[in-house]
């Protein structure tokens, strides 16, 4: 029989408790501290490229930039975190990360750094940001009870979006009082608060590692693991939600330098925290959503919404309702990618668990560096609007592969 709604919700909340572990908490600060310095510097580098250039594929490339990384370092971070230790890991990768955000700082202002070279700039920096913030998504679950893997990933990816809602409001506020170069140094001053609180804390060996009892369920195969196989279909999928979602981010600077463009940087600050603020709203609420609903039935809702506020975007609404539509955004993507990433993590034997959920990332960060580049382009050729209204195309078509998914697997 059926566990009822009521000792699903005592065990979640179990589950959430074992969170509270100072190794975890002082972790998961030190990692949002170090990718909100990052988010500024991504956010300063969308304001410059909107003041030096109109080309909506260039101000898109932004984002790939920041992208592209996750797909290149996803599989090397979970090879990296299966042989060398972790918390040494990240802290050299956050080290590295605030010395290019100071290097970065030095040569801001130079009349040198053109489009391009500000593009092959934020790479580099975002090679470093998001080879920590894959080993963090790899390596945070593991020290805690592996019956808090999912509050533990749903916690770690509210983290990452704190930083996306806070990044950019303070990177606002810097822009105006500091000015670019200010606002970088800050950046980097956040990265090295993390580096400071993480070389503060010790990790305890993960619950596997001290040979503590493991669920048969993990111990399977990995030919039985459903999921975790990677179908064609569940693959297409993951590249299409990741592909289409990323219209919304890449094509945001753009859309504030059409809309609004007597003050970029303060509307595009609202808009990313907006998206950063309804993440966290998914952050909350995915523990009652995932006792209540059915995994599969939070990837078909997540991605319907999401179709339907990617066109209500393209909308030329005034600022507040757009504020308004990214909150959902940003709530329905969270949902969407932290579901699937649970469902890798949790169906995937002990010892790929690493490589498995390098895998989904890569899947999904590829998506996003195609979908970044794609939407810029086409944006540059039949305009803004029609181009949110392909991605949400596009999203619906996901959803029906989930449907096809739930058939195959009833």
């Amino acid at each position: 029989m059926g566990r009822s709604s009521e000792q699903k919700t005592e065990d979640s909340r179990l589950a959430w408790s074992r969170l509270l572990s100072s190794e975890f908490l002082a972790s998961s600060l030190a990692s949002m501290l170090a990718y909100q310095g990052f988010v500024m510097g991504w956010f300063v580098s969308s304001v410059l490229m909107t003041d030096r250039t109109n080309d909506s594929t260039l101000i898109a490339l932004v984002y790939a930039a920041v992208q592209l990384p996750l797909l290149i370092v996803t599989l090397p971070a979970g090879v990296l975190a299966s042989r060398f230790d972790r918390r040494r890991l990240l802290l050299a990768t956050h080290s590295v990360t605030a010395m290019l955000l100071f290097f970065y700082s030095t040569v801001s202002s130079r009349p040198e750094l053109s489009p391009e070279l500000l593009i092959v700039l934020l790479f580099i920096v975002g090679v470093t940001a998001a080879l920590a913030m894959a080993l963090w998504q790899i390596a945070g679950p593991e020290i805690v009870d592996r019956s808090a893997v999912a509050p533990a990933t749903t916690a770690i990816s509210g983290g990452f979006n704190v930083a996306r809602l806070s990044g950019p409001l303070i990177a606002a506020i810097c822009l105006q009082w500091l000015g670019v170069r200010g606002t970088l140094l800050a950046s980097s001053g956040f990265v090295v608060l993390g580096v400071c609180l993480l070389l503060a804390v010790r990790w305890p060996l993960s619950v596997d590692a001290r040979g503590t009892d493991t669920p048969a369920q993990s111990m399977r195969s990995p030919e039985s693991c459903g999921y975790s196989g990677f179908s064609a279909r569940r693959t297409c999928q993951i590249l299409l939600l990741s592909a289409c979602g990323s219209a919304v981010w890449a094509l945001l600077p753009t859309l504030v330098q059409v809309r609004f463009p007597d003050d970029v940087a303060n509307s595009l600050g609202l808009l990313t925290s907006a998206l950063g603020a309804g993440a966290l709203l998914g952050a909350c609420t995915a523990g009652v959503v995932h006792i209540r609903m059915a995994l599969g039935s939070v990837i078909k809702i997540s991605s319907v919404m999401m179709a339907i506020l990617i066109i209500a975007i393209a909308c030329p609404f005034p600022l507040w309702l757009l504020c308004t539509f990214s909150v959902g955004m940003g709530m329905f993507w969270f949902l969407c990618g932290t579901t699937l990433n649970i469902f890798v993590r949790t169906e995937a034997p002990v010892n790929l668990r690493a490589q498995r959920v390098a895998r989904f990332l890569m899947t999904f960060y590829l998506g996003m560096a195609i979908g970044s580049f794609v939407w810029g382009a086409l944006a540059a050729q039949i305009g803004l609007g029609p181009t949110f209204f392909v991605a949400a195309i596009c999203i619906f078509t996901a959803s029906a592969l989930q449907q096809q998914s739930d058939i195959q697997s009833a």
